[in-house]
Parts: C-alpha cells; structure tokens; sequence
C-alpha cells in the first residue's frame, strides 16, 4: 500500500466528547465543592475558566495546521508576564508567583498531554517546546530554593506535573524525540 491508513476522524471526535463531558462534570462537581466549602470565595468559577481556556485552545490545536506548542510556550510566557504586571501594580503580594503562574505552568502541560494523547503521531513538532516548557516548569522550585516565595504547594504540583508529563512523552515518544533533538542540535 502506497498511502497510509486513513485516520478514523469519527474515533477522535468520539474522545473529545468524552473528554468534554468529563470536563463538564468536574465543572460541576467544583462549583458545588466552592458552594459547600466556601460560598464567599468564587474559586470555582476561576477553575471553570481554567477548564473553559484548555478546550477552547485544545479544539483550536484540532482545527488549525500549525505548531500549537508554539503558541502555548507563548501563551504561558505572556499570561505569566501579565500576572506578575497585575501582581505588581496591586502591592506585589506575590500571588502571581505562589498561585497564579503554577496554575499557568499546569495547565500547559496538561494541554500538552491532551495533545500528545490525541495527536502523538505528530508530537515530533512539539518536541522543543516541550523540553522549555520543563525548564520553565522548574522556575517556582527555583523561587522556594532562592526563599523569594514561600512553599506553595501548587509549585510543587506544577513541577510535579511536569515531570510526569515529560516521562509520558518520552515513553510514548522515545525514538522520534531522540532524532527530532539530534537533527535540532546537530548532535
């Protein structure tokens, strides 16, 4: 056979409505936990916008042909620049380190997995971005290490999800990522 196996578009499709009923569900069952917990913070309006920014940017990855790896490095680049702006101009409380840019580091590599997962035949293109998307995720560790934030533990959840997705990519993706880095730094 000359040509490769036509994907099966109704397969992938089928996992994304999956995945968006599990999303609404946790949507949800979050909203009801911040009612129950506490009613007088709106925490779980802000992780419905978290899960709300995750599909509209996976489902922009899904339609468009371009590196989505790329415009997530920046995203996160410029969401955490943002934060840290808007951290400043309101007393620099540090929140913007604690909080906000671990949940920016999160969820891209959540989307990062989403995208390995649904497309990790063409995963050799996000393979860089990957690799800085780590070395950004290490950067709260680097604050707590320094003592310029304290201990968070969304730092710590954010390098740890990092590291777990990095071990999923490379297990998923050994030997492409092996030659994408060897023809990308002529080793």
């Amino acid at each position: 056979m000359l040509y490769p196996k036509k994907i099966d578009a109704k397969k992938g499709s089928k996992l994304v409505k999956i995945l968006l009923i599990v999303s609404a569900c946790l949507s949800i069952v979050l909203l009801l936990i911040n009612k129950m917990t506490t009613p007088d913070m709106h925490w779980g309006l802000l992780t419905i916008a978290c899960i709300i920014y995750i599909w509209i940017t996976v489902l922009y990855a899904l339609k468009k042909n371009k590196n989505i790896a790329a415009h997530i490095l920046l995203q996160v680049v410029t969401i955490s620049l943002l934060f840290l702006a808007i951290d400043y101009a309101l007393g620099f409380e540090k929140w913007s380190l604690e909080i906000a840019i671990p949940i920016v580091i999160i969820t891209a590599n959540m989307i990062m997995t989403i995208l390995t997962c649904i497309s990790y035949k063409r995963y050799i293109r996000y393979v860089v971005y990957q690799l800085i998307l780590i070395i950004i995720s290490m950067t709260p560790m680097i604050l707590i290490t320094e003592h310029y934030i304290a201990d968070s533990l969304l730092s710590r959840i954010a390098v740890w999800v990092s590291v777990v997705n990095f071990i999923f990519s490379v297990a998923l993706c050994s030997k492409d990522i092996k030659a994408e880095l060897k023809r990308k730094f002529h080793m």
